[in-house]
């Protein structure tokens, strides 16, 4: 499979509000569940909200893609990483990207 590496979101996605919306915020008062109205600015600012912050953060810098390394686990070792993962408040990627650091401190050259 071929990831997407451009920008985000694709041009040929929209993120935007539009005139045919089932609310019409001019003349419903909407509020979120934190007591805010919700408003034209309130979605505006939703939206861009949502264009910097889709994905993961990055590793390398922000705004840049980082490099992926992909592999293959037994049921057993995922469901064993899974437990372990969440037993020490992580994601299998933190346990995996921190084994990948500490194999390599060990074996360098």
């Amino acid at each position: 499979m071929t990831e997407y590496t451009g920008p985000w979101p694709p041009e040929d996605v929209e993120l935007a509000v539009d005139d045919e919306s089932d609310v019409d915020l001019g003349t419903e008062e909407l509020y979120d569940r934190r007591g805010n109205r919700i408003d034209e600015a309130y979605v505006e600012a939703a939206v861009e909200h949502v264009r910097r912050t889709v994905g993961r953060p990055s590793l390398t810098a922000p705004g840049r893609r980082s490099p992926q390394v992909t592999f293959r686990l037994s049921p057993e070792e995922k469901a064993a990483a899974r437990a372990l993962a969440e037993r020490e408040g992580k994601t299998v990627s933190q346990l995996a990207r921190e084994a990948f650091a500490q194999y390599l401190r060990d074996h360098a050259a």
